[in-house]
């Protein structure tokens, strides 16, 4: 046991350091210095005055037990000796009592007297059960005395005068001369100091125990190994529990450290405990790898650990083993490799990305400088055919007059091979600019390229050799047949002028899909399925540089007057605006392959019919020419006035539709679909159709932009004669449509779609955009629709015309719904109202139906009962 100071505790462990920790024999107690004075002075006093009872006691003895001539007389002798005995026995400072065989009071010394506040007097003769420290259990005990039980010692509680008392007993039975038990003596001390303090000294005890295990605990639940080794040959003294889930073994404590600790990959584990012995300097190792056998029938396993050995030193230095800590941060260095792993895949995806992002921006960047050129060359598109149907025209017309004169023609047919020329130059800028009116429709590649194997042939030649390969099961592909024949034959032109000398041209076709990866690299490439069709030729090749620009609209490598550099321009306008993708691989010496691809389509094959060629015939019919530019205005009247026909003419829409709503009759509508002012030329038929249901009408434009054409592609049931074009074809056209009105207005041949492509339908819708899409959903179902944003606005219609059916929106600016609905049906009691509302089902007396936002094109259908 270790004493010390109170609040010296921690200094002396640490100055014990690790002694603690090993066995359970170990303990300090803290005392304070005064009361550990005053106890030892007490504990020598009291060891003093027994030394001397005994001395004082075997003196009197000796004189009681001398030869009978030096007793002055035996009573002298025994009353002295008691005398003797009986100071000697009240100077002793612990209590001594003696009881007879009833357990009455016989003696009650000095002692007892100053620790109970009891004179001897009124003590002796009282019953042992009258003394104030007196208890049953110690009543029981004294009995068991009496009967001859040994001597027996006792600690007693009890309380006198309302003091806590802790009294240390040693009771013994007294006998006579004849070993007959006579009574009891008992020995009482107080140590009720002393018991306190054992107390204190038990529960400081029960504190450090308690202490100790929880330190046994933190070292045995460390989340690192905790090793110590004790003396030079290093045998393990403590290991805690994370020490052995490392090295797999419990038995480690007093086994070398050399059989129990890990081997140090590529270093001697003995020579570094013995250095660090020895130079009594720490070892630090990070991250080492260490050779682990957790079992002699399993394979060695490679970790890695953070540690330290340290000298452990005494008192006076001396140097009694090393101590071991460390880590096992396996999991952080594979962590670590992984994360080293995964930063270098991320910079081979970022650098491939980047790669990527350069392709996707080189090639936007040139998608843009296409798409810039492409604006510039439809403008420019637009005025061109303007200028070319002048001349054209007035071509057209000049022929009879000089045929009359007996005029060579010469010189008039190279004015017309010079508009034919400037017109495909036209035609092929816009097809660059994705302006060309396209009329796709699902085309079965292979036969196309079938059909075209004759023309194909006398256009390259025989120093050209062709090979077509057409892979099985192609799909079907949504495009306009004749413009793909254009595409097709200036590829199959410019292959033939890169192989000068002759050589083969391969036409393939194959289905293809091009995923999203793909899609990413690219612009305007969405991903899904597509036909692909490859121009692949052996002719000379392109550099890089060339080859960048190749789609440039006027590039060449040609020598100037051998070609126009529109080409391959026509053909990547035409791929972008058919939905499709291009891609131009060539290489300096090996030829180049055009990859074009062409979207898939689930529609059956339509085969194109072509239209019947002949003279050109006029009529006597009523047209109505609407164009802005006068010059072409005046050539046009002056062309159908030629054919026969009776003409009227109009600078704009809006006077084209004051023409319409004044009654004359009308046969055809022939407008220009750039229009100046604020009604549009679509308004305009749509007005027409209205006023006129029986009117055909027809569309001419040198560039459409986007008002018959969406999507690339012309919208249904439009008809469109591009500028420039020949009298011939302006007759042949006219002549078709007005055919087919006479068709339509014969007794009897009319059907049910005939019949449903004249009705009228007036819709009212204050949202312009949903305004324009029910009246688009009403023309795809055949019936002619004219809208307004307010009931107001709409009232001037139900004047100038008839309709079938109104579709109105009950909740409506200024006039409601319900208020117009009910005007109409004064005005036309035959219409047929419906209430398009998002409140689901309106409640009305008239005569109507619901129709609930939103609602589809069967519904539409559903509730007109088309």
């Amino acid at each position: 046991m270790f004493l010390c100071r109170i609040g010296e505790l921690e200094r002396l462990r640490r100055d014990l350091g690790i002694a603690l920790l090993i066995g359970s024999h170990w303990s300090i107690v803290e005392v304070e210095p005064s009361l550990l004075e005053r106890d030892i002075l007490q504990a020598l006093a009291a060891t003093r005055r027994r030394l001397r009872l005994r001395t004082t006691l075997d003196q009197a003895n000796a004189t009681i037990s001398a030869p009978h001539g030096l007793q002055t007389g035996r009573a002298r002798r025994r009353l002295d000796a008691d005398y003797y005995l009986h100071h000697f026995i009240d100077a002793a400072p612990d209590a001594i009592v003696g009881l007879d065989a009833s357990l009455a009071v016989l003696y009650w010394s000095a002692g007892a007297k100053e620790l109970f506040q009891l004179p001897i007097r009124d003590a002796v003769r009282l019953s042992a059960r009258q003394l104030p420290f007196w208890s049953q259990s110690l009543h029981a005990e004294m009995e068991r005395v009496l009967q001859g039980a040994g001597p027996l010692s006792l600690e007693h509680c009890c309380t006198v005068d309302g003091t806590e008392l802790t009294l240390e007993l040693m009771a013994s039975a007294v006998r006579d001369g004849e070993q007959q038990i006579i009574g009891v003596s008992l020995n009482i001390r107080d140590i009720t100091a002393l018991a306190v303090e054992r107390r204190a000294a038990a529960e400081r005890g029960r504190a450090l125990t308690e202490e100790r295990q929880h330190l046994h605990r933190l070292f045995d639940q460390a989340p690192g190994f905790i090793v110590v080794t004790h003396g030079a040959e290093h045998i393990v003294e403590i290991a805690n529990r994370a020490f052995h889930q490392l090295v797999g073994q419990r038995d480690v404590v007093g086994r070398p450290a050399i059989q129990t600790f890990p081997q140090i990959e590529g270093q001697d584990l003995e020579l570094l405990l013995q250095q660090v012995y020895v130079t009594r300097r720490p070892y630090v190792g990070r991250s080492t790898p260490v050779l682990v056998s957790r079992r002699k029938d399993e394979q060695t396993e490679r970790r890695f650990v953070d540690f330290i050995f340290q000298p452990v030193l005494a008192e006076h230095g001396q140097l009694t083993g090393i101590f071991c800590q460390g880590h096992d941060v396996t999991q952080q260095i594979h962590a670590q490799q992984a994360l080293q792993q995964s930063q270098d895949n991320l910079l081979q995806l970022v650098s491939e990305r980047t790669r990527e992002l350069e392709q996707s921006r080189h090639a936007l960047y040139q998608s843009q400088k296409l798409e810039a050129i492409g604006k510039l060359t439809g403008g420019v598109a637009h005025d061109f055919n303007n200028v070319l149907q002048v001349i054209a025209g007035n071509l057209q017309l000049l022929r009879p007059m000089l045929t009359q004169a007996q005029v060579p023609a010469n010189r008039l047919d190279a004015a017309a091979q010079a508009v034919d020329r400037g017109a495909k130059l036209a035609a092929e800028l816009l097809a660059f600019a994705r302006r060309q009116p396209l009329r796709p429709m699902p085309t079965n590649l292979g036969r196309l390229l079938r059909n075209m194997d004759e023309l194909l042939r006398q256009a390259l030649g025989e120093m050209v050799e062709i090979e077509t390969v057409v892979a099985g099961g192609l799909w079907t592909t949504m495009v306009d047949p004749n413009q793909l024949e254009n595409v097709l034959l200036n590829l199959a032109i410019n292959a033939r002028d890169a192989m000068v000398d002759g050589g083969k041209l391969t036409l393939e076709l194959s289905n293809a899909m091009l995923d999203e990866f793909y899609a990413r690299t690219q612009v305007d490439v969405e991903p899904g399925q597509y036909v692909m069709l490859a121009v692949s030729d052996t002719g000379t090749g392109m550099t890089e540089q060339t080859a960048e620009r190749a789609f440039e609209p006027f590039y060449t490598t040609k020598p100037e007057g051998e070609g126009t550099g529109l080409g391959l321009s026509m053909a990547y306008g035409f791929a972008k605006q058919s939905g499709g993708h291009i891609r131009l691989y060539s290489e300096l010496g090996s030829g180049t392959t055009v990859k074009l691809y062409l979207p898939r389509t689930d529609q059956p094959e339509v085969v194109a019919v072509s239209l019947p060629v002949g003279p050109a015939v006029g009529g006597s019919e009523t047209i109505l020419v609407v164009e802005d530019d006068l010059a072409v205005q005046a050539t046009v009247i002056e062309l159908l006035s030629g054919l026969g026909y009776r003409v009227l003419r109009a600078n704009d829409a809006q006077s084209a539709l004051s023409i319409l709503q004044s009654g004359m009759a009308i046969d055809l509508l022939f407008t220009d679909v750039v229009m100046p002012g604020k009604l549009s030329s679509t308004e305009l038929v749509r007005q027409a159709k209205l006023l006129l249901p029986d009117i055909a009408v027809l569309f001419t434009s040198g560039y459409t932009r986007n008002a018959i054409v969406h999507g690339g592609k012309l919208d249904a049931g439009v008809e469109l004669l591009s500028k420039p074009y020949r009298q011939e074809d302006l007759a042949r056209k006219i002549r078709q449509l007005l055919g087919q009105r006479e068709q339509l207005m014969l007794p009897g041949a009319k059907g049910e779609g005939e019949e449903l492509s004249r009705r009228t339908a007036l819709v009212v819708e204050d949202q312009l955009q949903l305004l324009s899409l029910t009246c688009e959903m009403l023309e795809e179902l055949g019936i002619v629709a004219v809208g307004f944003p307010t009931a107001e606005e709409a009232v001037g219609a139900l004047e100038h015309a008839h309709f079938d059916y109104l579709l109105v929106d009950a909740n409506l600016p200024g006039m409601s719904g319900r208020e117009f609905a009910a005007l109409a049906l004064q005005a036309q009691p035959r219409l047929r109202v419906v209430f398009v509302s998002g409140d689901g089902v309106i409640e009305t007396e008239l005569t109507a139906r619901s129709l609930p936002k939103p609602f589809s094109f069967d519904q539409l259908a559903e509730i007109l009962q088309l």
